[in-house]
């Protein structure tokens, strides 16, 4: 556990701002689409309820320091603290009306310029700079999280103005910023204490599964790939034919399917 004060109000402030952000951002988006106030404030309460429990959850497996070390553990439960909303938010994306419906209303450049959060990557260069983590994971993780958080704005912008012309750096920047938390769960999951360690042997990278780092790789990081997820998915429902995606909508409010 890092007893440094700072950085955990910073971190866990992050988490707290990103969640009422987000909120705001879909009430906004499903307000313009008139729906009635006690339907939207149902549809607000329910997906804060979600976010704010998972957040608490994380809290306080963290500061349990369930996370700091998987050698003893059958299988590490960091990685499914990772996995599992990553695969729920998926399949809610992908099978849920309502939430394909708040993707649909919230602009495809609000999606790409929230991710701007993305620059608080920068703690782990200065916690690299001081000698508590490792630069394997570090390096990768910190620069790509800056470099996806800063373009995510240039992206948002471009898309808002030229539209059709910046669909495919749309699609480039998201997958990009998939990558970029990839290679950074891989490095830091490879260079933790595990069975399945393989880098920083004589330095085990305990940091970033201690609270409150911790709390950037099981909230930040699924909560960034299902961002990117819904982005994508909006993309591709956009440039589908009229018939389809709303013959599709039309069976789905029918009870079709």
């Amino acid at each position: 556990m890092i007893s440094d004060p700072y950085l955990a109000v910073s971190i866990i402030g992050a988490d707290v701002a990103i969640s009422t952000v987000l909120l705001f951002g879909v009430w906004r988006a499903l307000r313009a689409t008139g729906r009635p106030p006690s339907n939207l404030l149902r549809v607000v309460l329910t997906l804060g309820s979600v976010l704010f429990a998972w957040l608490a959850v994380g809290l306080f497996l963290g500061w349990l320091d369930i996370f700091r070390s998987a050698v003893a553990q059958p299988f590490p439960y960091i990685a499914a603290a990772i996995g599992v909303p990553m695969v729920l938010g998926a399949l809610l994306i992908r099978g849920s009306r309502l939430v394909r419906e708040i993707v649909g209303a919230v602009p495809q450049s609000w999606l790409v310029g929230f991710q701007v959060y993305r620059v608080v990557g920068v703690t782990f260069l200065v916690l690299y700079a001081t000698g508590q983590l490792p630069g394997i994971f570090a390096l990768p993780a910190g620069c790509g999280d800056i470099f996806v958080g800063l373009t995510a704005l240039l992206v948002a912008v471009g898309y808002a103005r030229w539209r059709s012309r910046w669909d495919r750096l749309v699609v480039l920047w998201n997958w990009l910023g998939i990558a970029d938390l990839v290679v950074a769960v891989a490095t830091g999951f490879l260079s933790s204490p595990s069975r399945f360690q393989v880098f920083a042997l004589d330095t085990p990278n305990l940091l970033i599964g201690s609270f409150p780092l911790v709390m950037i790789p099981i909230y930040a990081v699924p909560l960034s790939i299902v961002l990117h997820l819904a982005s994508l998915t909006k993309l591709r429902r956009d440039h589908a034919p009229p018939a389809k995606r709303f013959g599709h909508r039309a069976l789905t409010d029918a009870g079709v399917i």
